[in-house]
């Protein structure tokens, strides 16, 4: 197993829970319950009084969050959540009548409502069929061969299943095509490499308390400078403009950069445990954090099959990912309340139990989570 013990010090929640469900709502560390109470005191000892304070934080978490993206901090601005990023390329973009969106088969709700949405636009939604928990190359370019279709919206990894998709290649095909390339990384970021330029994205969005291990009701939402005049904000407000600070002086002229999109002020709080989120992720290295992830994931799935349950998670190169779905012998519902009674906090998804490890996890976690479910099958 890969060795973790100065991270897995940082998440208190290891000394009474078997956590693995951070593909739902993620545990946050000490250093983000700290950075948010520093925060906090700054509001309850000074307000605004020395608001530059918070608005650095506030830059400096954006720097971080370009850096693990591999961007730079005019493309990143912060949103509530997932969702909230989705909608704005959806909204933004600018759909004539007849247009076409293809979304894949078995997306979170996230990432299909905000493009339903566009139907009453008269804005066109295709569905890529999965097969088998996995989808093929080839029907996404039958899909993307469609007459006028503008938009490829896809989740990096499959919420239900973990399947993980081949992100390159769709974007060569969204090149190929002159087709915009949108991704909802939240199943990804701070589990696995993502670098939105090299794989041919133009934006993407990502909540904070999944894989990044930061707090809920924060996000990160890129859109490449290639695309800054390509996608317009739905909403606009004080802060959405080149001069924000000029109150008594109105000049609708908008920002030029993804910061367009934060439209009034930032939950400052929150941010700051983002940052530092986004510090300890990188402080630990993607390349490691993603190796740690599948390490472990990679023995939970083999456990698995060697105990006889159907693992639902392709283990193929390229296609895994930090999730492991498998079929139990009993209800999943049935199962995730036993194993939480054991204290193994799991997931029911579909007709799957679901677990997700991150890099702190380690040996005695993947042993307390067998040992809860050869209970359950007594």
């Amino acid at each position: 197993m890969h060795r973790t013990e100065n991270f897995r010090r940082l998440f208190p929640v290891t000394e009474h829970l078997c956590y693995l469900n951070h593909a739902g709502v993620a545990p946050i560390s000490t250093r983000v319950a700290e950075a948010m109470g520093l925060a906090t005191e700054e509001c309850l000892r000074w307000g605004a009084f020395r608001y530059e304070r918070l608005f650095a934080g506030v830059e400096a978490a954006r720097r971080s969050a370009a850096r693990l993206l591999g961007a730079a901090p005019g493309e990143v601005a912060f949103v509530k959540n997932t969702s909230e990023g989705i909608s704005h390329a959806a909204l933004g973009y600018p759909w004539e009548a007849g247009d076409g969106v293809v979304v894949p088969e078995g997306e979170f709700p996230a990432n299909v409502y905000p493009w339903l949405n566009l139907e009453r636009r008269g804005v066109r939604v295709l569905r890529v069929p999965a097969r088998e928990g996995r989808f093929r190359l080839e029907d996404f370019r039958a899909a993307l061969g469609e007459p006028r279709v503008r938009v490829l919206t896809v989740s990096s990894v499959a919420f239900e299943t973990g399947f993980r998709h081949d992100l390159a290649a769709l974007g060569q095909l969204c090149r190929d095509r002159g087709v915009f390339f949108f991704v909802d990384a939240i199943q990804s970021l701070g589990c696995l490499p993502l670098e939105p330029r090299a794989l041919g994205i133009h934006a993407l969005a990502a909540d904070g308390h999944k894989w990044l291990l930061g707090p809920e009701g924060i996000g990160v939402f890129y859109l490449a400078r290639e695309a800054w005049d390509r996608i317009a904000p739905a909403e606009v407000g004080w802060n959405s403009v080149r001069h924000p600070q000029e109150f008594s002086r109105i000049r609708f002229e908008l920002r030029t950069d993804a910061r367009k999109f934060e439209c009034g002020s930032h939950e400052t709080i929150l941010v700051h445990g983002l940052g530092a989120a986004l510090d300890l992720l990188l402080e630990a290295g993607m390349e490691g954090v993603a190796g740690a992830v599948l390490e472990t994931a990679d023995v939970l799935a083999e456990g698995l099959a060697a105990r006889g349950y159907r693992v639902l998670s392709s283990r193929e190169p390229g296609e895994r990912s930090g999730i492991v779905a498998f079929a139990p012998r009993h209800p999943p519902q049935e199962v995730v309340t036993g194993l939480a009674a054991s204290g193994v906090f799991a997931a029911a998804r579909g007709e799957g139990v679901r677990v997700s490890p991150h890099f702190y996890n380690d040996a005695a976690d993947v042993a307390r989570f067998f040992e809860a479910l050869a209970t359950e099958d007594r």
